[in-house]
């Protein structure tokens, strides 16, 4: 099983407003990191977001299906 897939009963999410992906129970609505309530579970096409949490933090990160790139146009939020 990958760590992106846990076997907890955990999905992974992204916030729609920080563009965060992260691990989640699923009921959980509310962004860890920004507090917004905009976390989906899928891109628009469909495709879960399991793969994402693997993937390294700087870059561009596409969906594999539809070829959405989230990290474009994506606004930094200074937590500092």
């Amino acid at each position: 099983m990958s760590p992106a897939a846990p076997s907890d009963g955990r999905v992974t999410k992204r916030c729609e407003t920080c563009g965060r992906f992260r691990l989640y129970a699923p009921d959980d609505r509310h962004c860890i990191v920004c507090g917004y309530q905009s976390l989906s579970d899928a891109c628009g096409c469909g495709r879960s977001f399991d793969y994402a949490l693997a993937e390294p933090p700087e870059g561009s990160l596409h969906c594999p299906h539809c070829g959405r790139d989230f990290r474009k146009g994506r606004q930094a939020i200074d937590l500092d």
